[in-house]
Parts: structure tokens; C-alpha cells; sequence
């Protein structure tokens, strides 16, 4: 439904959904599967840039300035996670310590090191998942008193 939604609102499908041919083996025809799609030519105010798209789509925009992207970023209500690309090791500090994400990668995407915490700021969910975060958030604390 984004796709469709972002070609109402004059958005290019670059690749993927409704541009390239999906292929699946016959078994898998009847599932639910969707190519990864590529959107531009998109505005900040779109649904498919202000909210969360689970599924393999992104939204490709240009900048001019990494202050700009920030503010951009941030301007969202959510904030799980958050990619940052660039040779300039001092823009991904800058830029990764700046956005309001609860998970930023550099120079890579969906690597997780399951020793530390998960979990999202803003809209994107409450507390943190992970190793020893996880007894926390998996758990409720209960006391008892008994006196015999």
C-alpha cells in the first residue's frame, strides 16, 4: 500500500514493486512476498517518509548539508534504527551521535552484536532488548514478604 500511496503523490519507483517482475518457484506463488523497491522523488510528508515501513522499501532523497539531513531524520516520530554512509570517519560520528535513533549503523547495515542492547527511541518502542537488557524488560520484579 506505501508504493501505491507514494505514485499518488507523484513519487518515482526506481525498481521492485510494480516495475520489475517478481519470479518465484510455484510453491511459494500463493505467499506474500514483495521485491525491494527503491522510491524518489518523494516529500518529507509522505507516510512512506514520516512512518515505519517493514518490508524491504526505502526512500532515497537527496541533501546539501549534513545538518540538514539531521534535522530531516529527526523530524520523524520514530527512531529504531538509522544508516549512516560515508569515507569521512569524523561525518559518521557527527552525524550517528546527532540522530535520535535508538540503533545507528555505519558503513553497514543490519549487523547486530547481540551482547548489547536493542530498542528504539521516540515512537519506535520503550526499553531495550539484549542480553542483560533483557532481563529488565522480559520480566516483572515482585517482592514478597513473609513472616512465619
Amino acid at each position: 500500500s506505501y508504493v501505491k500511496k507514494a505514485l499518488a503523490e507523484g513519487a518515482q519507483i526506481r525498481c521492485g514493486e510494480g516495475v520489475d517482475k517478481l519470479s518465484l518457484p510455484t510453491r511459494n506463488q500463493a505467499g506474500y512476498f514483495m521485491l525491494p523497491t527503491v522510491i524518489t522523488d518523494i516529500r518529507d510528508e509522505s507516510c512512506c517518509m514520516t512512518e515505519e515501513i517493514f518490508g524491504p522499501v526505502t526512500c532515497v532523497v537527496p541533501f546539501d548539508s549534513e545538518e540538514e539531513v539531521i534535522e530531516r531524520a529527526n523530524s520523524v516520530k520514530y527512531g529504531l534504527a538509522a544508516a549512516v554512509w560515508s569515507s569521512n570517519v569524523g561525518r559518521v560520528h557527527r552525524v550517528a551521535k546527532k540522530l535520535q535513533s535508538g540503533l545507528v549503523w555505519t558503513n553497514c547495515w543490519l549487523i547486530r552484536e547481540l551482547n548489547l542492547p536493542f530498542g528504539g527511541m521516540k515512537s519506535s518502542g520503550i526499553g531495550r532488548e539484549g542480553a542483560k537488557d533483557s532481563y529488565d524488560f522480559f520480566t516483572e520484579i515482585k517482592t514478597i514478604t513473609i513472616k512465619h
